[in-house]
């Protein structure tokens, strides 16, 4: 651990927008939470955009914690080296997603009334048990870390972390994969793609940070393989929307969506951090794409609703919500790197 940090370090532009950040974010995540409803949800749009914002983050730190407790099962020394890094990032990410989660649930009580609620025939209690799980073995994986204790326990955490963390992205698709107005179920689709996008947004969140070069080089084909993989299955499911005979279905890809990691699997090779851009650009669309579009046809009883088609776009406090769970998850992030990552990735972390 670092205990030669000062305020110095603080001044510097990059924290300097992330105050900024939590400033406008976290003033509007509590006026919502205390004060009045601001966010763009209505009778019809119950899903919005700070759950989107949540579910991006959380699988980006699913993907991190898939390519981690990969490192660890198989032996491979650059993972490992870079374990507390890795753990560093995971929580930081995962922990951005529940701060928008809170937003968009009204407070920090209903998201725990929620988690202690058990409902097991809930996909939406399975994936919030899910991530919990998930971020309580980070926590416990990090602080053995920082106590330097590796053994008997490293594996079964690891099979544990890959375990809860790839349920948690396949619940994510039982959960919006059937909505009102949806007029056929996609969760099953859904869970295989999104099992996919995981490790793709939390592999080039690795790229596109550039911590560490030599781990950064080494993911950069896996990058582009997974991208170019997502493109694919996006391309099967633009198909089956374009062909579908399904009354009523509205199809929720966009060609873009395939140019967009298509081109991020191109140019991987070189302009590695465009590249990862574009995919973490795109594993946003993708998810808000899939998330909001079931609730765009309205179907109700009053004269006027039944079969018509309502537009959304997210509201200024909604983009707050992004703002906010993009800072929360920065500051983790740095605030672990000044005090946790000092001379990481110099020795491997099992010795």
């Amino acid at each position: 651990m670092n205990s030669n940090v000062t305020l110095k370090d603080f001044m510097t532009p990059v924290w300097g927008l992330i105050v900024l950040g939590l400033i406008i974010g976290g003033g509007v995540g509590l006026y919502e939470m205390f004060g009045s409803h601001i966010l763009a949800t209505t009778q019809v749009v119950v899903f919005t955009t700070p759950l989107v914002v949540y579910i991006w983050l959380a699988l980006a730190s699913t993907g991190i914690s898939l390519l981690l407790a990969y490192g660890l099962l198989a032996g491979n020394g650059l993972i490992q080296r870079y374990t507390r890094y890795l753990l560093v990032l995971d929580i930081a990410v995962l922990l951005g997603g529940f701060a928008a989660l809170a937003t968009e649930l009204g407070s920090l009580l209903n998201m725990i009334y929620i988690l202690l609620s058990p409902n097991p025939l809930s996909p939406i209690w399975w994936m919030g048990t899910f991530y919990s799980i998930k971020l309580t073995l980070l926590f416990v994986k990090l602080a053995l870390d920082l106590m330097g204790k590796h053994g008997p326990l490293d594996r079964p955490l690891a099979w544990a972390t890959m375990v809860v963390a790839a349920g948690a992205a396949m619940t994510i698709g039982a959960v919006f994969g059937t909505m009102i107005a949806r007029p056929d179920y996609q969760g099953a689709f859904a869970s295989i793609l999104l099992v996919t996008l995981a490790p793709a947004s939390g592999v080039a969140l690795i790229v596109l940070l550039r911590r560490s070069a030599e781990l950064a080089d080494w993911l950069i084909p896996v990058a582009r393989q997974l991208a170019g993989l997502i493109a694919v299955m996006l391309l099967l499911q633009w198909i089956y929307e374009a062909r579908a005979t399904t009354v009523g279905l509205i199809g929720w890809v966009n060609p873009l969506m395939l140019v967009l990691f298509a081109a991020a699997a191109l140019a991987g090779g070189i302009a590695s951090r465009i590249s990862a851009a574009l995919v973490m650009i795109g594993s946003f669309w993708v998810l808000y794409g899939f998330i909001i579009t079931g609730q765009l046809v309205v179907q109700g009883p009053m004269q006027g609703w039944y079969g018509a088609v309502t537009s959304f776009a997210p509201n200024l406090a909604e983009i707050a919500i992004l703002v906010l769970g993009v800072s929360v998850a920065a500051a983790v992030y740095h605030l672990g790197r000044l005090f946790l990552l000092e001379g990481e990735g110099a020795t491997p972390s099992h010795g």
